[in-house]
């Protein structure tokens, strides 16, 4: 694989109806939520980068995706695809290729909407980064990821979740514990907390991330959660900018 080599997944669901206000250049801001997780007792297991944007608001064919598809792989370093995928009707469209090695996954997603009653058509490009390793690295791919959206005029929403995990199970004071230090750490505020049996979660908005979204009135950039899983006998942290988009 190339040095440029990187992963996928797809768009997955937001649960908050949040809407984005603000898109900037976040390193430093990256670099602060790997930093807040290192110094934490939970061990890194991967890191997901997920961007999407829109293309063009047209009903594309499959012979169009497929060329912007390769556009983009050529442009991520990623000339040998592992698998690809495709699915066609009247009024929906998909071109998908996946890359995986032993460090990372990397999927490149096209998928066009014909919006039959509004009379109208999108066609959206998702670039999904999973990495196994080299963390560090995390801020340098989006970075490399935002120039590919700017090169073909789209403007991305990009969304990075950390997740790590630790033996055993934590009381609600631990995790309290837990979620305040980390968040100081960011220098994030906490603006909501969500909480049932099996899920603690935390939102809150950091000045060191320029991205942003409102939710319930409130600016939302930073999103931490736990989940224990009682069959493994593991906690599970996710850390995420601005909102955690992985199932957990």
């Amino acid at each position: 694989m190339k040095k440029k080599a990187i992963i996928f997944l797809g768009f997955l669901a937001i649960v908050y109806s949040v809407a984005f206000l603000q898109i900037g250049n976040n390193k430093n801001g990256e670099r602060t939520l790997l930093s807040a997780f290192n110094n934490s007792d939970f061990q890194t297991i991967q890191i997901n980068l997920n961007s999407w944007g829109l293309l063009n608001q047209s009903f594309s064919s499959l012979e169009k995706m497929k060329v912007y598809s390769k556009r983009i792989t050529d442009a991520l370093g990623i000339y040998d695809i592992d698998n690809t995928e495709e699915k066609e009707s009247e009024t929906f469209k998909e071109f998908i290729v996946t890359k995986a090695s032993k460090n990372a996954k990397t999927t490149v997603k096209l998928e066009s909407i014909q919006y039959e009653e509004e009379n109208s058509a999108s066609t959206y490009v998702v670039i999904d980064i999973i990495l196994y390793g080299q963390y560090n690295s995390i801020p340098y791919l989006k970075e490399e990821i935002d120039s590919i959206f700017a090169e073909n005029n789209i403007k991305p929403t990009t969304n990075i979740t950390i997740a790590g995990t630790l033996r055993g199970t934590l009381n609600k004071e631990q995790k309290q514990k837990i979620a305040k230090s980390m968040m100081k750490d960011i220098g994030a505020k906490i603006e909501e907390t969500y909480e049932t049996e099996e899920i603690y979660s935390v939102y809150g908005y950091t000045r060191l991330i320029s991205d942003w979204l409102v939710s319930n009135g409130k600016k939302i950039n930073v999103n931490l959660a736990f989940h224990y899983n009682e069959y493994e006998d593991n906690t599970y942290l996710y850390l995420a900018t601005p909102v955690i988009t992985v199932d957990y």
